[in-house]
């Protein structure tokens, strides 16, 4: 026999099924910023997002995100423009897909806005972007894998879209265009609208310690929402301008793409160059940071042919042909030979000066994204802010686009209490085939195995960009980690142990 549900059964049934929503909400309402939320989670949920009913509840816990952040400092700036970021997010002339593809873009940059560090920055366009370029910089990595997902290929099809990038600068520029402290709060009333909602079905089915926390997260949004009157409108001008930045990078982004996937010249995928490819393109069209070698062979800065080390300086680094094994057979020490990266005087002089840099010192470090962090060659700081440009830097530093494609730099402050003992000096000329570059620039060499982790910054942006400085082009960068940190490891070989018999 067959035993039919009865109605008490079904309405039994349904309640705790409204239970179990009622408690998925709250979940979801507190999911925005989360410590470890993954890029994987973040994409994940801006397609769902795109689901209309869920694209609401997510709007809700966005909000509720801001809202607790600036309730814990509501002078916080940083947490205002975040709040303004999620808000226009949300503009209805977006559309569920231009809503996923800001929602990837400005992620990073809304929890960037969140860091207590950046509280006491001077509040301008120009500030936001440069200070949030590795957030933005992270969040069009991602909007570049977002792109490449199938559903949201399907999607830019149907909405008959050539170019997603400049679409998107597009609505970027439509959204600045709209940005008024009305059109924020109308955005904002709405949302409230939909958190009510929510709350009082959290209320009526949830438990009656999740409900009395719904209520609380309301009435936070609430305070948020009526101090938003007197906030908001001393952020605008700082958020547009910043928006037009983001319009720009966007651009540039469709421009690599563009390039990259059409073959076009003077754009290139990243890799690392080859000496015989760089030299191929320099006899097809010489760049004006290349010279050609002159009949005499001689350089302006000719390569120092000792190492500098002796018995007056015990705690330098030996730069000479014999090194100690490195723990890792296959590879060499880094300083093997390294005195010749410097020059010498026209008669022999010595030009390496043995240096100590003391607690508070900061050196800089030029590099591209598969370059170590802790690796040989640096800067003063001081050296690295007059460089102009990445051919400025080429020549002077002497470094082959083979060698390094740049892009990015750190820095490295001499932790309290400790030393650095390195060498400084202007850098040698260095030739490639016919060619060369010129070097002067004064530089620094040290054993990575002498630095501080704790000393290491995260690395920044140089502002000049990816390339090779050749008619090979610059590198898109589309699909490749930037600003990702890559420590080498240099441990020493055990040393053999002679113990007499």
């Amino acid at each position: 026999m067959v035993h039919s549900p009865s109605k008490d059964d079904a309405i039994k049934k349904g309640k705790e099924t409204a239970a179990d929503i009622a408690e998925w909400l709250w979940v979801v309402l507190q999911g925005d910023f989360a410590e470890d939320q993954t890029t994987a989670q973040i994409v994940t949920g801006t397609v769902i997002s795109m689901i209309p009913f869920v694209d609401q509840i997510c709007d809700v816990r966005d909000i509720c995100a801001n809202a607790t952040k600036i309730k814990e400092d509501s002078n916080n700036p940083w947490a205002w423009v975040g709040l303004i970021l999620t808000l226009i997010g949300l503009f209805p002339v977006l559309g569920s897909l231009f809503k996923g593809v800001f929602k990837v873009i400005l992620a990073p940059i809304r929890r960037f806005m969140l860091k207590p560090a950046t509280k006491g920055l001077k509040f301008t366009g120009g500030n936001i972007y440069k200070f949030a370029e590795p957030a933005i910089e992270s969040g069009i990595t991602e909007l570049n894998k977002f792109l490449a997902r199938p559903a949201v290929k399907k999607a830019i099809k149907n909405a008959k879209i050539t170019n997603i990038y400049k679409a998107t600068a597009s609505k970027i520029r439509e959204v600045k265009g709209m940005l008024t402290k009305q059109a924020l709060l109308g955005v904002f009333d709405k949302l409230v609208g939909y958190l009510r909602d929510t709350v009082k079905f959290i209320d009526k089915y949830a438990s009656k310690a999740i409900g009395a926390k719904a209520r609380q997260m309301l009435q936070t949004v609430i305070d948020v929402r009526n101090l938003a009157n007197q906030k908001l409108g001393e952020f605008l001008k700082p958020v547009q301008d910043f928006l037009e930045r983001l319009a720009v990078r966007i651009e540039k982004e469709s421009d690599q793409a563009f390039k990259a996937t059409t073959n076009v010249r003077n754009v290139t995928q990243f890799r690392r160059l080859g000496d015989d490819e760089e030299l191929k393109a320099f006899r097809k069209q010489k760049p004006n940071w290349v010279h050609l070698t002159p009949e005499n062979g001689r350089l302006p800065f000719p390569q120092a042919r000792k190492d500098p080390k002796t018995a007056t300086t015990p705690f330098h680094p030996s730069l000479g042909n014999v090194q100690p094994a490195l723990k890792n057979p296959k590879l060499t020490h880094p300083l093997k030979g390294k005195f010749d990266t410097f020059a010498q005087g026209p008669k022999g002089e010595k030009l390496i000066k043995a240096q100590i840099f003391n607690e508070g010192d900061i050196l800089v470090r030029v590099l591209a994204p598969g370059s170590f962090d802790n690796s040989i060659c640096w800067m003063r700081k001081s050296e690295f802010e007059k460089l102009k440009s990445r051919e400025e830097w080429r020549d002077k530093f002497a470094v082959w686009a083979s060698w390094n494609a740049n892009g990015e730099y750190l820095e490295y402050t001499v932790p309290k209490g400790k030393k650095l003992y390195a060498w400084e000096g202007p850098a040698a000329s260095q030739e490639l085939g016919e060619f060369y570059l010129k070097g002067g620039g004064i530089q620094i060499v040290l054993d990575p195995n002498d630095l501080v982790t704790s000393g290491l910054s995260k690395r920044k942006l140089t502002g000049w960009g990816y390339g090779t400085d050749t008619e090979i082009g610059d590198f898109s960068m589309v699909g490749v980690p930037t600003l990702a940190t890559n420590l080498g490891d240099y441990s020493l070989a055990a040393k053999l142990e002679y113990k007499p018999r």
